[in-house]
């Protein structure tokens, strides 16, 4: 078992040295145009880049306090305990592997009644939703966008995610248990399957399709924050770029918090788009800002648990 985890941070560590080393030389070839870009910050846009990505953060975690406290019977969750929890824990998916917060917060709730099979369960419910949620929003957005993925890629794809997304919708909770049925053979777990109203569905629809718009404005208001040249038009493709970058980064179990992986395939939406700054420059900085929005959020948490963990005592 040790030397697996050795061989997953090995690959991991490989895989971003790579990706790392790409960019380097991307900005060695577009420095030229890189320096003569003008950049001028605008602190209120930068602002309002943080506050969104953090207001898409707070919506995820308002999904996840909407599903447990729906299919628990006997305990329930408050709004701060589920920021503790889901932000404090959250801070962990920067370690390969991306289990990790999932048995911190059983570690924490499980001595609070909650079964761990609900706690994986939920996760595992509002992961689903979030995919589909911000692959579509993140296609539908595409359609509408100038870049180099033609449409007759992005057509057929953006149909296939509407029909599973509209018969997730419609017959929810049998697809959903054939899901984690799958999860459970090829992963080796005992997640349990819990009724989920079609209701559910579709509220836990809203708010992630509402979280990915907010991180998705997040990137275009840093454009902004940062002085790149983004026209009204190519506000989609930013948007899009982020949505769908940050949902393949966490596909990526073995890269820790979808580092690289994210960036690069930003980088490739976004070539022809506008200058190479953009195509360049803004992975790295939604990246930066994400980070703070996580280390903020996170602290949050932490602050919020130890005041919930001594009101209990």
């Amino acid at each position: 078992m040790g030397q697996k985890r050795i061989l997953k941070l090995l690959f991991s560590f490989l895989i971003m040295c790579a990706i790392s080393f790409f960019f380097f030389r991307a900005f060695q070839k577009n420095w030229i145009a890189i320096e003569s870009h003008d950049l001028k910050f605008k602190a209120h846009f930068a602002f309002m880049s943080f506050a969104s990505m953090m207001l898409s953060y707070l919506l995820t975690s308002y999904a996840w306090f909407l599903t447990i406290n729906r299919l628990s019977e006997n305990n329930k969750m408050t709004f701060p305990e589920t920021i503790a929890v889901v932000n404090t824990s959250g801070l962990t998916k920067y370690i390969p592997g991306k289990i990790w917060s999932y048995a911190l917060q059983m570690y924490w709730l499980v001595k609070s009644g909650f079964p761990k099979s609900l706690i994986l369960y939920v996760n595992a419910l509002n992961i689903f939703v979030s995919l589909i949620s911000a692959t579509m929003l993140g296609l539908v957005f595409l359609v509408f966008s100038p870049g180099n993925i033609p449409l007759s890629i992005i057509l057929p794809f953006l149909l296939f995610v509407l029909i599973f997304d509209g018969a997730v919708i419609s017959f929810g909770p049998k697809l959903f248990n054939r899901f984690i049925l799958l999860v459970n053979k090829f992963f080796n777990r005992d997640i349990q399957y819990y009724n989920t109203p079609t209701n559910l569905f579709v509220c836990l629809h809203a708010v992630h399709s509402a979280s990915a718009f907010c991180f998705g404005m997040g990137a275009y208001y840093l454009c902004i924050g940062i002085g790149l040249d983004v026209s009204h038009g190519r506000m989609f493709l930013v948007m899009s770029a982020l949505m769908i970058s940050d949902a393949i980064g966490f596909l990526i179990f073995i890269v820790p918090g979808g580092l690289g992986v994210r960036e690069g395939i930003m980088y490739f939406m976004l070539q022809g788009a506008s200058t190479g700054a953009l195509s360049l420059i803004l992975p790295i900085a939604t990246r930066i800002v994400s980070m703070l929005v996580d280390v903020c959020l996170g602290t949050l948490g932490f602050v919020l648990l130890k005041r919930l963990h001594n009101k209990h005592t």
